[in-house]
């Protein structure tokens, strides 16, 4: 037996056995002599696995998960769109890499938030996905029609300017202007839409947090809306009552919107008639949804 050999064959497979964790392990032939060689000089590996360890990270927790979701962007890292059909690719890639844990997973699914994950994998926030359905009839200025028109979520585009509230409004003095769209999401929904059912007779169907203007001045999620609450009407300035709120699925795409505005209050626009939030409370606003964000 050629001892040379031996002592080759049992450096490589030591540090085969050693590296189990670069992309694969080298496959080592031997004859029956050369194996018991090797055991005899004590290289007492498992030649028969090669198997990697289970690593023992197994992704974020539910718990850690949520309670960032419950201060979604605090950091105001959450600025760009994203769908719901985005928000669960962010999710599954997210699951599959193991970078969160299947309650995680499951949880962020079923409340509508995403992980926004760097190009090393870490996760640095968690966000929120919310949009209209597609027949949510928007207020814009359109330049080709020279007028303020009512326009179908679906139709918006960027030649259009959405109406939104203007940096001096107060809840007694609400005052509008044009804003230029920053960017525009759609996606398919995942979830049951919010409907609401107003008292002058139109309703309003957005995802479950989409943010939501109440006549106190207060901007909520859609899902912590109750009835006793009331929006506001863009065309009277009043209390708007709601008279229902039920659940709806959608087979069409959903879509939102954000303006360029720079205050807080430029990114309350006009859907059906009532003020809401844009896209912007999903993302870099939502950690002021449950405050009095409009003052007498």
């Amino acid at each position: 037996m050629n001892m040379l050999k031996v002592i080759i064959l049992s450096f490589i497979y030591f540090m085969s056995a050693s590296a189990w964790a670069v992309y694969q392990c080298p496959i080592i032939v031997m004859d029956q002599g050369e194996r018991s060689q090797v055991e005899d000089m004590n290289m007492r590996l498992s030649i028969n696995s090669c198997e990697p360890e289970p690593p023992s990270y197994n992704g974020m927790s539910l718990a850690t998960f949520s309670r960032l979701a419950q201060n979604s962007d605090i950091t105001g890292r959450c600025t760009g769109p994203i769908s719901a059909t985005e928000c669960k690719v962010e999710l599954d890639y997210a699951l599959d890499n193991r970078l969160i844990t299947a309650s995680a997973y499951s949880w962020g699914l079923a409340n509508g938030y995403y992980p926004v994950i760097d190009r090393n994998n870490n996760i640095g926030v968690i966000c929120k996905c919310g949009c209209f359905e597609s027949t949510t009839n928007i207020s814009v200025f359109s330049a080709a029609a020279g007028a303020h028109i009512e326009m179908a979520a679906s139709e918006v585009n960027k030649s259009h300017q959405l109406v939104a509230l203007s940096s001096t409004s107060s809840l007694s003095s609400l005052l509008v202007e044009d804003f230029p769209i920053k960017a525009i999401a759609k996606g398919k929904e995942q979830l049951p839409l919010y409907v609401f059912e107003l008292a002058d007779g139109t309703q309003l169907k957005v995802t479950q947090h989409h943010g939501m203007l109440l006549s106190t001045g207060e901007m909520v999620a859609a899902k912590d809306v109750t009835e006793t609450d009331s929006f506001i009407s863009a065309m009277t300035q009043e209390p708007v009552e709601i008279v229902n709120i039920g659940r709806e699925e959608t087979f069409n795409e959903v879509y939102n919107f954000e303006t360029n505005g720079i205050d807080d209050v430029n990114h309350i626009i006009v859907a059906e008639g009532v003020y809401v939030g844009d896209l912007a409370w999903q993302n870099q606003l939502a950690s002021e949804l449950g405050q009095i964000n409009l003052r007498q």
